[in-house]
């Protein structure tokens, strides 16, 4: 494996890498929608009109408004960040892998909501990002997408 340079947060005193990667991304699909969890961090939420349909901008994207955060995805969401940095730190250094779980998280995180938001969703675009900008090999082969319904 790789050797990979982890970001840190420091919660409580205590430091604990973090990491975000597509491991990290399934388990979030896995219990959420991957979008309401992103919109939920940062406590965006889509505008409707009265049928309840998304209101669209004229440039086309989606309109949205800040609103609550959605609390549980950011404990989960830094819990299983903060457990993939601390898995990829035993694997490097070779020591023994202790996980936290969402309980622990939750009592002693001790952040204002802002930069929790900020850590978690900083986190989570680097890994898109990251994903993003990788160029893929080309294989001689093209692949459309299929939009018949």
């Amino acid at each position: 494996m790789r050797e990979i340079t982890l970001p840190t947060v420091t919660i409580n005193g205590e430091t604990y890498p973090i990491y975000c990667d597509l491991f990290v991304l399934s388990q979030i699909q896995g219990k959420m929608d991957i979008n309401d969890f992103e919109r939920g961090i940062i406590g965006a939420e889509i505008v409707r009109d009265k049928n309840g349909d998304p209101v669209h901008k004229e440039d086309g994207r989606i309109e949205m408004v800040f609103g609550q955060y959605d609390i549980k995805a950011l404990i989960m969401g830094l819990t299983l960040m903060i457990n993939e940095g601390l898995l990829i730190d035993s694997e490097q250094k070779g020591t023994e892998y202790v996980p936290v779980d969402e309980k622990y998280i939750g009592r002693v995180c001790d952040m204002p909501l802002i930069t929790l938001s900020n850590t978690v969703h900083n986190t989570f675009g680097r890994c898109l990002e990251s994903k993003k900008n990788e160029t893929p090999k080309k294989t001689g082969t093209t692949r459309k997408r299929n939009t018949s319904k």
